[in-house]
């Protein structure tokens, strides 16, 4: 039943798709090139994990993105478009393709319809100087992809979106209905997560005790003061007997961790997901949102001992100053580009399943010729993630930490015709494998710090991803 809605859904639109094609095929002929066609109808609301889900095996480009609480999710299959770049230009390369690609494209949408147009899933590493490992050879430094199919939804409006690049010769019609018998075919077949967590064994990437001496080095350069403040991560390894599934995972996610951004996005043979509670930036319109979330203790498991730990984190010292630090530096980022930015003089508590975070929202208005791109160039890395001052943290990280982070703690989100979108940082996050996954987590060191204390925060953080991927305990 779903397929048969939204796949007819798709086929109405060929009238409208070679219309817009015909036009397309004269602008490819005056330039030169293809020229991208992009049609959004309105369909009846389905749930985009579904399309996500059965997607698995047909192609090896797809996008999950939800907002759980916000009722908001979309997913995307295939490659219509994609733009890769490395090394430090990695965001401006990205969007000088994104904005020429949609200067001359024909597009149909509503402006009613969630993600109505072109959206492109957006990645980018963390750090695109540091000595790169295989196991992220399928997620280059930047990367912008325009699925072939989108489909999104938010709260009773759904949207069904086809990209496609037009040539002097292209046939839309084959393209469309194409799109559509694919549709058919993947929103027809039932969709049944498979038991996972069985037979799974955990290991740190590095020897016993080695993390703890790292952070230990960190603190004696931070009291000698030689950084402010540096993050560091860990990444621990799952191998499991029955293959892990990707979407059941996003499903535990969005229902364990509602107030989070959930994103996947697949490559290659592996998936990089997770469910991150720190928002890096939006911009809808002229307004600006950003997040400083930094300082972290677990719940309780009582009422009483979950407000006592609360306090406990708001009266800290060491986690204000962590915090403070990173709400400075995002204020300043933005201080260019945008007006009025503006924070509460104090943080409050985002309190999640199985952790509290010091968190403090940043509001502006952008008042440059400014896209979100541009503004998460200008934001990443937060303190939050990499530390101060930013390119001496950098350093200590490429030379101390002892792995390459990819995606993980960089941008994930995703840009739309207009230059507006939503990106995260991307944190409580896996790179998923069929038998293998590596899990991350990072804990803010500086000099009031604790080797043994840091390493529990981020056991702490890691029990999300465990949890997803149904490793207990």
């Amino acid at each position: 039943m779903i397929g048969v809605s939204v796949a007819t859904a798709a086929l109405r639109e060929v009238p409208r798709m070679e219309e817009q094609a015909e036009l397309a095929r004269r602008r490819a002929r005056r330039l030169g090139r293809p020229v991208l066609v992009s049609v959004t109808t309105r369909v009846h609301p389905r749930d985009p994990l579904a399309l996500f889900a059965q997607g698995m095996g047909v192609t090896h480009n797809r996008l999950f993105w939800s907002r759980p609480a916000a009722g908001l999710a979309v997913a995307g299959l295939g490659a219509a478009w994609h733009v890769a770049a490395s090394g430090p230009g990695r965001f401006a390369t990205v969007a000088a393709a994104w904005r020429d690609l949609i200067e001359h494209a024909c597009i149909v949408d509503d402006p009613e319809l969630p993600f109505g147009g072109p959206m492109a899933a957006a990645g980018f590493s963390f750090d695109p100087e540091r000595p790169a490992s295989g196991l992220w050879d399928d997620y280059p430094d930047g990367l912008l992809l325009l699925p072939r199919l989108v489909l999104a939804r938010s709260g009773d409006s759904a949207s069904l979106t086809v990209n496609g690049l037009v040539g002097p010769g292209t046939s839309s019609l084959d393209l469309h209905f194409s799109a559509a018998r694919r549709l058919q075919a993947l929103l027809g077949r039932p969709w049944r997560a498979p038991k996972v967590g069985e037979g799974v064994v955990l290991a740190d990437a590095l020897p016993p005790g080695a993390w703890r001496g790292i952070v230990a080095d960190a603190v004696a350069d931070l009291r000698a003061g030689r950084l402010e403040k540096v993050v560091l991560a860990r990444e621990v390894r799952a191998r499991s007997t029955i293959p892990f599934d990707p979407a059941a995972a996003l499903e535990a996610l969005r229902r364990d961790y509602p107030d989070t951004f959930v994103f996947a996005v697949a490559r290659g043979g592996r998936t990089f997901l997770g469910a991150s509670p720190e928002r890096l930036v939006s911009l809808t319109g002229s307004t600006v949102l950003a997040t400083a979330l930094a300082g972290s203790i677990a719940r309780g498991a009582t009422a009483a001992a979950d407000a006592a730990l609360g306090e406990a984190l708001l009266a800290s010292a060491k986690d204000r100053h962590e915090h403070a630090v990173v709400v400075e530096r995002i204020r300043a980022a933005l201080a260019d580009v945008c007006a009025e930015v503006q924070a509460p003089a104090t943080p409050t508590l985002m309190k999640l399943r199985n952790v509290q975070h010091l968190f403090t929202p940043l509001t502006g208005r952008i008042r440059a010729d400014a896209g979100v791109l541009d503004l998460v160039a200008r934001l990443h890395p937060t303190p939050a993630v990499g530390g101060q001052p930013r390119e001496a943290a950098l350093a200590w990280i490429r030379e101390r930490e002892q792995f390459d982070r990819g995606w993980y703690a960089a941008p994930v989100g995703w840009v739309d015709a207009r230059g507006q979108g939503e990106f995260a940082v991307a944190l409580r996050s896996a790179l998923v494998g069929r038998h293998e996954a590596s899990l991350f987590a990072g804990a803010g060191i500086v000099a009031a710090s604790d080797p043994e204390r840091e390493e529990r925060e981020t056991q702490i953080k890691l029990r999300a991803m465990l949890e997803a991927l149904g490793v207990s305990g």
